[in-house]
């Protein structure tokens, strides 16, 4: 693959990343669909490149989208969407390179993890807060993942078409 197609191919990834966290934040994040919860896709964004491309560059992916996304909407901690999917991006790139082949079931095993990971950093800072219930965290964990899977497999099919695309010319 020329230097050229590598270009073209990372900045689909970075339009078509840029077009969804866009998404939630203008559509997903005001609906309140289950108890104040809706679906949140940021962190499935590095596991689907994680899935179709190599660790390294999956990695610089994913924290180039944490700091973007760090900068865009601050989380609980500092950089913590870029700790968040830099750990999801290297899980995912360790399931789909040695436990399940790369496709659309490693996809949403990967977006499991990232989900449960993310949450998990979520919950760690507030585990020592007094009013901390850890059944009401995975309560809103397990809400999380079932309203956000449903985009697994148009995110996956939309990065995996721009893979294609480059791959075939």
């Amino acid at each position: 693959m020329s230097q050229k197609d590598i270009f073209y191919k990372w900045l689909f990834y970075a339009l078509l990343a840029l077009l969804y966290v866009t998404l939630q934040q203008l559509v997903l994040n005001s609906l309140d669909i289950w108890g104040g919860v809706h679906p949140f896709v940021l962190p499935l964004l590095p596991v689907m490149v994680s899935i179709l491309e190599n660790r390294q560059e999956s990695t610089f992916f994913s924290i180039a989208a944490g700091l973007f996304c760090d900068f865009l909407m601050p989380g609980i901690f500092p950089c913590f969407y870029t700790l968040a999917f830099a750990g999801a991006a290297l899980l995912a790139s360790l399931i789909a390179g040695r436990v399940i082949m790369p496709g659309f079931l490693c996809a949403v095993v990967c977006c499991v993890t990232a989900i449960v990971l993310t949450d998990l950093l979520l919950i760690l800072p507030l585990a020592s807060s007094s009013t901390f219930s850890f059944a009401a965290a995975l309560s809103l964990t397990g809400r999380e993942l079932l309203l956000s899977l449903p985009f697994a497999p148009l995110l996956f099919f939309s990065f995996r078409k721009i893979r294609q695309m480059i791959h075939s010319y």
